[in-house]
């Protein structure tokens, strides 16, 4: 102690204290050393010059990370896009399920899995569907038990093993050389549907009997391609060995088959496949088109070119555009032209194709273009429901931002066409009307874009923002829930999640049978079951319940960067 009681400094240690204490840290300190502030500058000065250098950067950054954060989230926020707008209640039941995490969630679908398959099991096992009311087999697709083998990897996906195995048992015993007599097979079809539900059957189980299967599968289908352009007929008759004659194939036909062949090639090692269905791509690649990258919907198949018909991302053309983006994902984005074509495509579909509707401004939606490419019909397929899901997809690979904006307000568009209805069932298409008060009579829809002066709106269209046609039918499609799965996967709003959960308790309610799901008359109508069609088609189990388990599993199970999903839902390993 010092005088008057009071610490000595330093200054004023005895000479054998300073020179005993080689460690400054077991010198005694001073009141003010023992503060934080104190420590840190010491620890600060103990520093050499590149080092204080380096952690004043980090400082710098990371504040102005935080900075830039905050007015972003100020001047964006989270429902500035339509899409993120809340869902409206739901008009429909409060849904026969009641689970709510992800996990009881997956579950519950996982049971409508091994529901259906339970009943095609019993009625139909080896047919080609079930007709879930009824009861009775059907095949409708030629008798090579296609719900069977569409629904292998959904079976495998969510661990239905026992089922799996069951389902595979019997495929590898299926002749894929024969058919029902008479029956012409449809080319595309089963080449989505069987050659590649094979496919991944055999990628996940390394079943090497199911790759033998497969190839069985896409030879007695190639003659299709025995053309004089190689553009492909539309069907083959697999019990002569020859593809059944045809002027003309639509777009979808000829051009959805080349990521199926592709995987072929690759797994067998042989490469005419793909290059026989590469010679499809070429040819359209090079056609005369009435707007860069948008195709009419109808090809002559003796000169390979673009004929008449209308220009739609739905119905006979919705696939072609599809598989330019995941040609080139699943090429590792090597093969620039495929990526080329697509934004072609979705470049000339913006400027020409996108409308919103007069009543909804948050509503946007993809019309139809008539076979002149001037006139446009405001009706937004289901099957045009994909096209969300395509955009946020091709908007991560491409780096094209605003293609996921679309998305989201495209996808908004798509649940709303579910939570508006009586039933929260989607129907097949919706109408709109454009800023002259024209549209697409209900009565008029099989003829060529006949567009006229509509009824005035009344309070119901005003408020949701669209019509109904004449078609109310909901049959069990999966591209709502494709995109809803794709568009949670990009984003990360779990807004997605609900929506689906909402489609799936819709689902669940009104077209659950005894023996498995069926397709329903009319989304507006509750007087069920006289509404049911007793038809499940095989991509029920294919693709809707599939990118349901998917939309409430981890995002890396089956990540989107690392399989391609065909068009009938079936993951190709990239």
């Amino acid at each position: 102690m010092g005088n008057n009681g009071e610490a000595p400094s330093r200054l004023h240690m005895t000479p054998e204290s300073t020179i005993l204490s080689s460690d400054p840290d077991s010198l005694p300190l001073l009141p003010e050393e023992n503060t934080l502030k104190y420590r840190m500058r010491a620890r600060w000065y103990q520093m050499d010059r590149v080092s204080r250098l380096m952690t004043s950067l980090v400082v710098l950054i990371l504040g102005g990370a935080l900075i830039m954060r905050v007015f972003i989230e100020l001047s964006n926020p989270l429902d500035y896009w339509p899409s993120l707008r809340r869902p409206n209640p739901p008009k429909h039941h409060e849904g026969t399920v009641t689970a709510h995490t992800d996990e009881q969630r997956r579950a519950a679908v996982r049971d409508a899995m091994r529901h259906a398959w339970s009943g095609y099991h019993t009625y139909a096992f080896g047919h080609d569907e079930l007709q879930p009311v009824s009861n009775k087999p059907n095949d409708k697709w030629g008798g090579w038990g296609v719900t069977l083998i569409d629904a292998l990897d959904t079976l495998y996906i969510m661990e239905l093993y026992e089922e799996f195995n069951q389902g595979v048992a019997h495929a590898v015993n299926v002749d894929f050389s024969k058919a029902v007599p008479g029956y012409k097979t449809p080319f595309f079809e089963m080449i989505i549907r069987s050659l590649a539900g094979l496919l991944t059957a055999y990628e996940m189980s390394l079943d090497k009997r199911l790759l033998t299967k497969a190839q069985q599968v896409g030879d007695v289908l190639m003659p299709a391609f025995n053309t004089s352009t190689g553009i492909p007929y539309p069907r083959v008759d697999v019990n002569a060995g020859v593809a059944v004659s045809a002027t003309s194939v639509c777009l979808a036909e000829a051009g959805t088959v080349q990521l199926e062949y592709w995987k072929l090639s690759e797994l067998t090692g042989n490469p005419v496949y793909h290059n026989t269905a590469q010679r499809v791509v070429d040819i359209l690649d090079k056609a005369k088109k009435p707007y860069k990258g948008l195709y009419p919907i109808w090809i002559d198949i003796d000169s390979g070119t673009l004929t008449s018909g209308q220009i739609t991302f739905g119905a006979q053309g919705d696939s072609w555009y599809e598989y330019m983006l995941k040609q080139y994902i699943f090429s590792r984005r090597s093969h620039d032209q495929y990526r080329r074509m697509y934004e072609e495509s979705i470049d000339s579909m913006k400027e020409k194709m996108v409308r919103r509707s007069e009543f909804d401004e948050q509503m946007y939606y993809i019309g139809d273009l008539d076979a002149s490419a001037t006139k446009i019909s405001p009706k937004f397929q289901h099957l045009t429901c994909f096209v969300p899901g395509m955009l946020a997809l091709g908007s991560k690979t491409l780096d094209r931002p605003d293609d996921l904006e679309l998305a989201k307000k495209l996808t908004y568009t798509c649940f709303q066409m579910y939570n508006q209805t009586t039933t929260g069932l989607g129907p097949e298409y919706v109408l709109f009307r454009d800023g002259n008060n024209k549209g697409l009579l209900p009565t008029n829809l099989n003829s060529d874009f006949d567009i006229q002066d509509l009824p005035i709106a009344d309070s119901n269209e005003k408020e949701i923002g669209f019509y109904l046609g004449s078609n109310r039918s909901y049959i069990l499609r999966p591209e709502t829930v494709e995109s809803i799965m794709i568009l949670y996967r990009i984003t990360g709003d779990a807004m997605y999640k609900e929506w689906g959960w909402q489609i799936f308790q819709a689902i669940d309610k009104w077209t659950k049978t005894p023996a498995g799901f069926s397709a329903y008359k009319d989304v507006m109508a509750t007087n069920s079951p006289s509404q049911l069609t007793d038809s499940m088609e095989s991509f029920f189990l294919a693709e809707t319940l599939k990118y349901l388990y998917l939309l409430f599993s981890p995002i890396d199970y089956y990540s989107l960067d690392e399989y391609v999903f065909n068009t009938e839902a079936h993951p190709f390993k990239i």
